[in-house]
């Protein structure tokens, strides 16, 4: 059986998998290019993708050290229908994120929920459409602010899970900002719930932790998956390679 590497170069971490056809069997993040080139050069794959928000430079030097990648971009062929009206302006990760979540849940309507520098909504019809989503800040992004467009409010770098009365300045800052998420993603769930019949909702990205157990009506259709965007760029090797 076959074995895909995924790259995922990102502004800060770079993820990196190998796939057994769909079963991921290692992944890693590098914070160093150079020592996600000496990981590669070690492993023995048939099938290669990169996907990249990273400088040219930094994304040729690793493209030069992989056999024959595709170069995730919005002309790639991928295995849904992308009815975004700006594809070149597409984050590959959100793509990837509907294209994983159209896989596992063939022929459902799929929210994809992905919290990290930007909470992200992105939404997949049953007929295996992607219609866009809704992009706003992330958890860190939010505390940023406070601190950038205020003379007095501190940065928070240490967040916590705070209830719904902050008894300091930090504390009502943490309350406002995680809160204040968590009721946005309240809505907009219970808005797609209301407007697609067996929605499922799908939890990803590096602040899944502070989200993923949030008290829905409706349970059993949420999940969490932090590979997602790593899955998602490997369905479209297979996509590319086999189909």
């Amino acid at each position: 059986m076959h074995n895909n590497l995924i790259i995922d170069i990102g502004n800060t971490t770079t993820k990196c998998a190998l796939f057994k056809a769909t079963e991921c069997i290692v992944d890693k993040r590098f914070t160093s290019l150079s020592t996600l080139v000496t990981f590669i050069k070690k492993k023995t794959y048939k099938n290669a993708i990169i996907s990249s928000v990273a400088s040219k430079k930094a994304t040729q030097f690793v493209i030069k050290n992989v056999k024959n990648p595709i170069i995730f971009e919005s002309t790639t062929p991928i295995p849904i229908i992308n009815k975004y009206r700006t594809p070149d302006t597409l984050g590959a990760d959100r793509l990837a994120n509907v294209i994983a979540s159209n896989a596992r849940f063939k022929k459902q309507n799929v929210l994809v929920i992905d919290a990290g520098t930007c909470l992200k909504f992105d939404f997949i019809n049953a007929e295996a459409h992607y219609l866009g989503g809704a992009i706003s800040l992330g958890l860190r992004m939010r505390f940023k602010a406070l601190n950038t467009f205020t003379a007095n409010l501190p940065l928070i770098k240490n967040i916590e899970k705070i209830p719904l009365e902050g008894r300091t300045t930090n504390e009502s800052m943490q309350a406002g900002c995680y809160n204040g998420m968590l009721a946005e993603i309240k809505m907009i769930v219970k808005e797609y719930q209301e407007k697609y019949k067996n929605l499922k909702v799908i939890f990803t990205g590096g602040d899944m932790p502070f989200i993923e157990n949030i008290d829905f009506p409706q349970k059993n259709s949420i999940f969490a998956d932090r590979l997602l965007t790593l899955r998602g760029l490997n369905e479209i090797v297979e996509y590319n390679a086999y189909s």
